[in-house]
C-alpha cells in the first residue's frame, strides 16, 4: 500500500479526533500518497460501500467486500477501493500535481454529489490528499444563496458609490467605515481619506458642522439637522443609530442630501416674494392714485391752495413731514402728492397704519426679522416694511398710537438711519423719506408722557395741518362733482344731484370730513333708483344736520345784516356807480372778518358764491382764512 500515513494531533486522543472527524457532516476520505485510503468517516463509508456493492453487481462478482475500518492508524484492506477512488474521482491528478480539485460533480449511486479535495502538506511536501463529498443539491443551494448574497451587495455598492447623496457609516466609537464616493464633492474628502478617522476630528477641522452622527450617538436615536460644510454647501443629514440587544449604539448610517441649491432657490423665492409685495403696495398705490385723480386733490378753497403751493415746495426735499388733521381729511391723500411730485416718485411708497396693526406685530412689520427669530416667524426670515421702502418713502400713519416701546427703537433708525431686524446681528443701512400723519395732539400727548418728546421734534420738521371740510365749504362742490363722476362711471349709471341736495350737502358739517362725503355720493349714486337725487333720498341725519346748520347761518346773518343796515348812513349825492363800489367794498370785508369761507360769505350777503369770488377778484380782495 506504500508508505503509511499517521494522524498526530497534539493534546488530542485518538477518540477525540474520530469523534470530531465523524461529527463532519459531509463524506470525509483520507488518502496517503499512494492513493492509499487511510481514513473515512461514517458517512463517507456509506457512499464507498453504496458504490462499491453496485460496481460489483453490475460485473456479476462478490471480489468486493464491505468495508468495516477501525482507526488504527495501520493499513486496512482497502487496496480494493484505491484504484477506484484515484481513477473514479481524479485523486490521483491532486496527488501528483498538488492541484486542489474544488465543486467538481460527480455520481455515486445514482446521485449527484460534490468533491472537493486538496492536498496534504508536511514540510512543503506532499503526504495525501484529503477529499470530502457533499451532496450536489446542498451545495448547489448554498452556492445560489450565496451568489444572491453577492448580487445584492454588489448592487448595494454600486448604489452606494453612486449615489448622489453621502452615504456614511461608522462604529459605535464614531470611528468611520465607509463612505460613498459622493463625499468629495460634498465634503471635499475621498472616502480614502476619512475612512479610520473619528467624526469627532473631522467636526473640529470643520470639514462639517454640527455632525450629526456625534449627535446620534450622544443622544441615542434618529437625527436629522442641516449641516454647513467646508465646501460651502448645505446638507441635509439623517443620522440613524443601531443598537444591540443591550441598548449599545455599535452603528450610526448617514444619508446626506444636498440641499445648498434649494436654499438658495428659496432665498431668492423669498426676495422675490418681497419685491412681489412691494410692487402689489406700489401698484395699489399707482391704482389709487388713478381713480381718485391723483389723490382727491380737487380743491377750490384759497385755505387749500395755500397748503398745496407749501406741498409743491417741500415735495422736492427729503425732509420729515407730519400731516395732521382730523380723521378723513385726506391725510394719506396728501402724502400721496408729496411723494409723487418727490425724486423718490419713481421708488417704493409704502404706507403702515400704527393703529391698524396688533403691537406684538408692528416691530416685526416695520423692521423685519431673521430666521428662527421667534415661535411662528418664517424659516427664511422677513424683510420690514423700512427695507422695502428703501430709497422712497414710508408713510406712518396715525402715528399718536404706536406704543412708547416702538417709539424709541423708530427715533433710534431715524438718528443712525439703519434698522435691526429682530434676532438680527448686523445692522443693515437705510434711507427712507418719512412722512407720518396723526388726528391726534401730539403736543398734548408729549405732555402727558404718553408720546417721546424727542421723537416728536424729529417728525415735527415740517408740520402741515389739512383743516377740516367745514372750514372749506367752497372744496365740498368741487368734490360732490368728482365723486358723482367718480361712481356713475365705475357703476354705470346716468344719475345727476339736484340742486336743493346739493345746498344741502353744502350746509352741512360734515363731521367725517371728505370719507365720508366721498361715501354718502357713492350711496346715493348706488342706491337711488330716479335719474335725480332728491331730498328724500339723503339720509335723515344728514338733512337733520344741514338744516341745523342752516338755522345757526341764518341766526348769523340776521346779526350780520342788523349791523350792516344800521350803519349805512348816506351825507350827501355821490355817483351812483361810486356809492355802490363804496357799499360793495365795505360789505366784502366785514363778511370776510365774519365769516370763515367765500361760501359763507355768499350766504350772509345773499349771493352766488360765484358773484362773490368775481367780486373778490374784482376788487383786488385776496381771501385767506
Amino acid at each position: 500500500m506504500g508508505e503509511q500515513l499517521h494522524f498526530k494531533m497534539d493534546g488530542l486522543t485518538n477518540e477525540l479526533a474520530t469523534l470530531i472527524l465523524q461529527a463532519i457532516p459531509q463524506g470525509l476520505f483520507v488518502l496517503d500518497i499512494n492513493g492509499s485510503l487511510c481514513y473515512l468517516n461514517s458517512m463517507a463509508m456509506n457512499l464507498l460501500n453504496h458504490e462499491l456493492l453496485s460496481q460489483a453487481s453490475e460485473r456479476g462478482t462478490h471480489l468486493y467486500s464491505k468495508l468495516t475500518p477501525t482507526w488504527t492508524g495501520e493499513p486496512n484492506d482497502f487496496q480494493v477501493a484505491d484504484l477506484f477512488f484515484l481513477h473514479r474521482f481524479g485523486l490521483n491528478e491532486v496527488i501528483k500535481k498538488g492541484k486542489t480539485l474544488l465543486g467538481h460533480e460527480v455520481e455515486i449511486s445514482e446521485k449527484r454529489y460534490i468533491l472537493n479535495a486538496t492536498p496534504l502538506l508536511a514540510n512543503q511536501k506532499i503526504i495525501g490528499v484529503i477529499a470530502l463529498f457533499e451532496e450536489a443539491f446542498v451545495y448547489q443551494t448554498a452556492v445560489k444563496e450565496l451568489e444572491h448574497h453577492r448580487i445584492a451587495i454588489q448592487d448595494l455598492q454600486t448604489i452606494f458609490d453612486n449615489s448622489y447623496d453621502v452615504l456614511y457609516v461608522c462604529d459605535g466609537n464614531g470611528v468611520t467605515l465607509r463612505a460613498s464616493s459622493a463625499c468629495e464633492e460634498l465634503w471635499g474628502k475621498r472616502p480614502d481619506e476619512l475612512i479610520g478617522r473619528s467624526v469627532y476630528e473631522l467636526e473640529n477641522e470643520g470639514v462639517y458642522r454640527p455632525s450629526a452622527t456625534r449627535l446620534a450617538l450622544e443622544r441615542k436615536k434618529k437625527v436629522q439637522i442641516v449641516q454647513e460644510t467646508k465646501t460651502g454647501r448645505r446638507l441635509m443629514v439623517v443620522s440613524t443609530p443601531i443598537q444591540n440587544s443591550e441598548g449599545e449604539v455599535v452603528r450610526v448610517v448617514n444619508a446626506s442630501r444636498d440641499i445648498t441649491e434649494l436654499h438658495e432657490l428659496e432665498t431668492e423665492l423669498q426676495q422675490l416674494k418681497d419685491i412681489v409685495e412691494g410692487y402689489k403696495i406700489e401698484l395699489a398705490r399707482l391704482q389709487d392714485q388713478t381713480n381718485q385723480k391723483m389723490g382727491q386733490l380737487i380743491y377750490r378753497s384759497s385755505v387749500m391752495e395755500k397748503i398745496i403751493s407749501k406741498l409743491m415746495r417741500i415735495a422736492v426735499v427729503d425732509s420729515t413731514v407730519l400731516i395732521m388733521g382730523e380723521s378723513g381729511v385726506g391725510k394719506e391723500v396728501i402724502a400721496d402728492y408729496v411723494h409723487s411730485h418727490s425724486p423718490r416718485m419713481d421708488k417704493p411708497l409704502i404706507k403702515v397704519n400704527c393703529a391698524a396693526i396688533p403691537e406684538s406685530l408692528l416691530e416685526s412689520e416695520l423692521f423685519g426679522y431673521e430666521q428662527g427669530a421667534f415661535t411662528g416667524a418664517n424659516k427664511n426670515g422677513k424683510a420690514g416694511l423700512f427695507e422695502l421702502a428703501n430709497d422712497g418713502t414710508l408713510f406712518l400713519d396715525e402715528i399718536g398710537d404706536m406704543p412708547t416701546e416702538l417709539q424709541a427703537k423708530l427715533l433710534r433708525v431715524l438718528q443712525d438711519t439703519q434698522i435691526m431686524r429682530i434676532g438680527g446681528r448686523k445692522p443693515i443701512p437705510i434711507n427712507v423719506r418719512i412722512i407720518a400723519a396723526t388726528n391726534q395732539d401730539l403736543g398734548s400727548r408729549v405732555a402727558q408722557g404718553t408720546f417721546r418728546q424727542d421723537l416728536y421734534y424729529r417728525l415735527n420738521v415740517i408740520p402741515v395741518t389739512i383743516p377740516p371740510l367745514r372750514e372749506r365749504k367752497e372744496d365740498i362742490l368741487p368734490l360732490i362733482e368728482e365723486f358723482t363722476i367718480r361712481y356713475s362711471t365705475k357703476f354705470n349709471r346716468h344719475i345727476r344731484i339736484s340742486k336743493e341736495v346739493l345746498v344741502m350737502l353744502e350746509e352741512y358739517h360734515w363731521p367725517g370730513n371728505i370719507r365720508e362725503l366721498q361715501n354718502i355720493v357713492e350711496r346715493l349714486i348706488v342706491t337711488t333708483d330716479a335719474a335725480i337725487i332728491g331730498i328724500d333720498h339723503l339720509p335723515e341725519a344728514l338733512v337733520y344736520g344741514a338744516k341745523e346748520s342752516h338755522s345757526v347761518m341764518s341766526t348769523q346773518f340776521q346779526k350780520s345784516s342788523n349791523k350792516f343796515q344800521q350803519s349805512i348812513e348816506v351825507h350827501k349825492i355821490i355817483p351812483l356807480k361810486k356809492a355802490v363800489y363804496l357799499v360793495e367794498t365795505q360789505l366784502l370785508e366785514l363778511a370776510k372778518e365774519q365769516c370763515r369761507t367765500v361760501t359763507e360769505m355768499a350766504k350772509v350777503l345773499d349771493m352766488d358764491q360765484s358773484t362773490i369770488s368775481r367780486k373778490l377778484q374784482k376788487y383786488g380782495m385776496q381771501y385767506g382764512i
